[in-house]
């Protein structure tokens, strides 16, 4: 597998602090309560593209602040299954009260909505009010997960497509079973029909902006595998799951109060650590709309 990135020295105005040889990085000399000039706006996207994962620490910056520095990443998606920010209707929740005792959504692996024709490209979340501690964020790289398998097995993924949907979120499946998760971070009465509908992606994806290949599949969105069965899929899904959660394809992002976080919704997975009972949690995202994947 080759490195993710170049030398982080490349970069000459803002301070990139990789989190390890795999994903993810922090940056530092950046203020993202000011509009950013052009040269270090390029050099935010670069280690954007090299790390996949990137946060910012110490920015104290309002929801108006937030929203522009999201638009200079693309154009803004609604995502109808979660709550918005009162008079910020592009700016969605992210909370967890001291006293919730429901399910966490996104407590597995998975990337954001990949039932979607077109998912979302990115998210940028801020920190408001995090806890002492617990309440971290996992990242895993599928662009290394990709590369770490046998050229053999890649030239049989780069053939198939997967099937997508939302049931297990808010369709059938999830109406079926008798765990709810917590209605403070998502709507929970959507349709159920809407939840049932499947989309087809290719399981292997190339990166509109790197070039690179991943692995396009998780175990919160994917059904089966176009063609075959429940049964038929599960042993090949279930060997790509074990193998893209293996620790060195992970990063561990550890919250602290304004935080600034991107996430890449194309080549990373994330999962929440629900490791914080009895403490608040409150962040805000947004989310950048993406292309079909291919």
């Amino acid at each position: 597998m080759t490195a993710i990135y170049d030398n982080p020295q490349k970069f000459k105005r803002i301070q990139v602090r990789p989190m390890n040889s795999t994903i993810g990085a922090e940056i530092r000399g950046v203020d993202l309560s000011r509009p950013l000039d052009e040269a270090t706006w390029q050099e935010v996207r670069q280690a954007f593209a090299d790390y996949l994962v990137v946060y910012f620490p110490n920015q104290p910056i309002t929801h108006e602040q937030h929203l522009a520095f999201s638009e200079r990443f693309g154009s803004l998606m609604a995502m109808p299954q979660l709550h918005s920010v009162e008079g910020f209707e592009q700016i969605h929740v992210i909370k967890r009260d001291a006293d919730d005792t429901g399910r966490v959504i996104g407590e597995n692996w998975h990337a954001d909505s990949t039932y979607f024709d077109s998912p979302p490209a990115a998210v940028i979340m801020r920190a408001v009010t995090v806890p002492e501690f617990g309440g971290d964020t996992g990242f895993l790289s599928m662009v290394a997960a990709y590369e770490t398998l046998s050229p053999k097995l890649r030239s049989v993924l780069d053939t198939l497509n997967v099937v997508h949907s939302a049931t297990r979120i808010y369709g059938s499946a999830y109406h079926a079973q008798k765990k709810k998760f917590s209605a403070n971070n998502a709507k929970i009465d959507l349709d159920i029909e809407a939840g049932d509908r499947e989309t087809i992606h290719p399981l292997v994806c190339t990166h509109p902006v790197s070039g690179r290949r991943f692995l396009y599949v998780n175990q919160v969105y994917v059904q089966r595998i176009e063609g075959m069965t429940e049964a038929e899929s599960r042993p090949l899904l279930g060997f790509l799951y074990e193998h893209c959660a293996r620790f060195e394809h992970t990063c561990r992002v550890r919250w602290e109060k304004d935080q600034v976080l991107i996430w890449d919704n194309r080549a990373a997975m994330h999962k929440a650590i629900p490791d914080y009972i009895g403490r608040a949690r409150y962040m805000t995202r947004t989310t950048i709309a993406g292309v079909r994947p291919a």
